[in-house]
């Protein structure tokens, strides 16, 4: 489900404003500030907005991050469309370009996504949100899995940890950067694993 309603996203200055506030909250977390360290009046603020203008189009700091999390999550879901079509066999290439578009949303979202990861691990509802962005890769993974001839309990479980892995493994590398590796070898690394496991249907 969208954080934000239809009625918001049809209005053309409350898109403006929207985006105004979410804009704000991106530049000052690139500019070092944790999302932790950011309060209404500092987003309002850097916003040209005022604290009022704010709960009119979010609940809290919370629903504003998810705003944020959201548009990232179409952006890797656009990164992984190789996977999208479910008929006949995907490729290597397939494979490795999907696990390339999918790093890069990571490195061009990763003072955002680095702001997630901090939340999440003391906000319950930013943690479960952030599971469902997953879900939505674990799903496509399994109809993937399942159209390579996996049966549904083996698909789900395979597609679940095939995605973690991923979703850890490109948050160390592009975010961290603490992987010890090149881009092409973490490309390559993780391309390896999915393509071992899809070559086992076979």
């Amino acid at each position: 489900m969208a954080v934000l309603d239809k009625r918001t996203r049809d209005d053309p200055r409350r898109r403006a404003t929207e985006l105004a506030f979410l804009n704000a909250t991106e530049a000052l977390l690139e500019e070092g500030a944790s999302y932790a360290d950011l309060n209404v009046s500092r987003i309002a603020e850097r916003a040209g907005r005022t604290r009022t203008a704010f709960y009119a189009h979010f609940e809290d700091r919370r629903e504003l991050l998810l705003a944020l999390v959201e548009k990232g999550g179409d952006e890797v879901l656009v990164a992984i469309a190789p996977f999208l079509a479910v008929d006949g066999p995907i490729t290597r290439d397939q494979v490795m370009t999907s696990v390339q578009g999918t790093l890069a949303t990571f490195h061009e979202r990763a003072t955002l996504l680095r702001a997630v990861i901090e939340a999440a691990g003391y906000d319950e509802g930013i943690a479960a949100y952030w599971d469902g962005i997953l879900g939505r890769f674990v799903d496509i993974a399994r109809e993937r899995l399942r159209a390579e001839g996996f049966g549904e309990a083996e698909a789900a479980a395979t597609a679940t940890s095939l995605i973690w892995m991923t979703e850890r493994m490109c948050y160390q590398q592009a975010v961290r950067g603490t992987t010890g590796l090149d881009d092409p070898s973490a490309i390559a690394g993780i391309t390896e694993v999915w393509w071992s496991v899809l070559r086992t249907a076979h």
